[in-house]
């Protein structure tokens, strides 16, 4: 079933819609056959559901040539006009007799009579054909290199001129814009993947629209599989196939772009990492190639070093790291951040590094900026939540490594805020200084934090853990917990009693939570 508005997307350009009359529910009406016509009579001669070309020298904007051809068109149940009005605007009562009838005028301001109906009437006779242009114009703007996933999806988008975005196994919308309907999003993914069956599918998102779902690039290992979604108009058919096939072609976008980022990101941080380590293991006692190697990668040594570590949490913090630390690159060199974050573990690391010992102030100025980058990174990726540590001033390489711990402690704490683009400072934190003293390094340290060694065992994804945390931070509350952690409340009480027989512990008994608590912060 063909429809005026599959015929305009798939031949007018931006300006030609935007210049369309009659009404939005004209463009659902059903264009069987085309027909250009001679003369104002011609009208009224057409087949029902005709999309009728309309030459300049017929109907003239302005003239009442036009509005007579909108009455006989009216009386056949013409679908559509396609009138060559050049730049000038059809009149308002022109388009409020469109909009009466309920004939759709679009208007074109150089127009090819004979080309259009030729390239319309091959569409009636193949449907299939609908899209084509927006598919060879996704395939050639997919070509093109990306900063990041939300570049793609933006490009896919435009091309379509649909809504689009890539959402996660919760429906929560990882890259474009919120689509709405997220628990029946999520509802109809976890169905296609308990059937096995991760094939394209739609859902009706209501106000006469369907979301389209089609799997996204299906990532390895524990990593939840991610979607990409278009709001569609409800009904449309032959739109509904070459938007299914947009996407398709999208994924393989999607899914080159993440394997390179990938690849390239494991290679260098492994790299870094590598050095980072033999760095803080010698301290002040680095040698001249080490110096060597760490000024190519643009680390400063000497000087007074502040260090940052950030971990990605919520929904979506299976993100690809790559993509995430892409995204923080990104976002951290627009606010004068130069040196590239390091993978550390579960965290991302850099460090500032000034002459002198840097005061509060400074500190909070880094920590300023540092929010600011971290919120930007969130609005291109809704739903990530991003968290950061600061550490103190420490200087030279012994200090450095000071100072990344400090950070790790400051994470932690910031973590239990559960806000968005929380950034913590050790420099200000009374309870992290206590916990130092309380808790010191060594025997003591190991024994308390191997309190939770057996979940980091039992679920390397780390939800165990995650789930714990947020439950005792939330006062054992398991409805807030699992609004936080955007899963179903059963979910958090499955969770907590897989923890509770793998915690040598009591978590019912206060000093038991208390305990475990600590360790989750020693942990970070």
């Amino acid at each position: 079933m063909l429809t005026v508005r599959a015929v305009v997307q798939t031949f007018a350009d931006e300006a030609s819609r935007a210049r369309m009359c009659g009404g939005e529910e004209t463009l659902d009406r059903v264009v069987t056959t085309v027909a250009t016509i001679a003369n104002t009579e011609d009208a009224g001669r057409q087949r029902p559901n005709s999309l009728v070309i309309v030459p300049r020298e017929v109907a003239r904007s302005g003239d009442v040539a036009l509005d007579l051809i909108l009455r006989r068109a009216a009386a056949v149940r013409v679908s559509c006009l396609v009138v060559e009005s050049g730049p000038d605007r059809i009149p308002l009562s022109t388009e409020r007799l469109a909009v009466r009838f309920g004939i759709a005028i679009w208007r074109e301001v150089e127009l090819d009579p004979s080309e259009l109906q030729s390239r319309v009437e091959q569409l009636v006779r193949d449907p299939e054909l609908v899209g084509a242009g927006a598919i060879r114009l996704l395939s050639e703007t997919l070509q093109q290199p990306a900063a990041d996933l939300a570049v793609i999806v933006t490009r896919v988008s435009n091309a379509l001129d649909v809504p689009v975005a890539l959402v996660g196994a919760d429906g929560r919308s990882v890259a474009g814009p919120a689509l709405g309907g997220r628990t029946a999003i999520a509802e109809r993914i976890a169905l296609s993947e308990r059937r096995g069956d991760l094939v394209d599918t739609s859902l009706d998102a209501g106000n006469g629209q369907r979301l389209l779902l089609a799997p996204a690039f299906p990532l390895v290992g524990d990593h939840p599989r991610f979607w990409l979604a278009a709001l569609v108009a409800r009904g449309l058919d032959s739109r509904l196939s070459h938007v299914f096939t947009a996407l398709r072609i999208a994924t393989f976008a999607l899914s080159a772009h993440l394997a390179q980022t990938s690849l390239a990101f494991e290679r260098e941080n492994r790299d870094a990492g590598a050095l980072l380590g033999d760095l803080l293991t010698r301290g002040d006692n680095i040698t001249l190639g080490e110096v060597e190697q760490a000024t190519a990668r643009g680390w400063q040594l000497f000087g007074w070093h502040v260090a940052v570590q950030i971990r990605a949490e919520s929904a979506v913090s299976a993100l690809p790291r790559a993509t995430i630390a892409h995204a923080l690159d990104d976002g951290l060199h627009a606010h004068a951040f130069q040196m590239r974050p390091i993978g550390l573990d579960r965290t991302l690391a850099f460090w500032v590094t000034a002459g002198t010992s840097q005061d509060g102030a400074a500190i909070g100025q880094i920590a300023a900026r540092l929010k600011a980058a971290l919120n930007g990174v969130e609005r291109t990726y809704p739903g990530l939540r991003l968290y950061a540590g600061i550490g103190g001033a420490r200087e030279g390489v012994a200090g450095l490594g000071a100072s990344l711990g400090e950070a790790r402690h400051a994470l932690a704490f910031a973590e239990a805020e559960h806000g968005s683009a929380v950034v913590q400072r050790s420099d200000a934190m009374t309870a992290n200084r206590l916990v130092e003293s309380w808790i010191p390094d060594g025997v003591t340290r190991e024994v308390v934090t191997a309190l939770i060694a057996p979940l980091r065992a039992a679920d390397t994804s780390g939800q165990l853990v995650r789930t714990l945390r947020t439950y005792l931070d939330l006062e054992s509350n398991t409805s807030e917990t699992a609004e936080l952690l955007h899963v179903h409340r059963n979910t958090v009480l499955q969770r907590l009693r897989r923890a509770r027989e793998l915690v040598p512990i009591d978590l019912d008994e206060p000093s038991g939570r208390l305990a475990v608590r600590l360790a989750l912060r020693l942990d970070g």
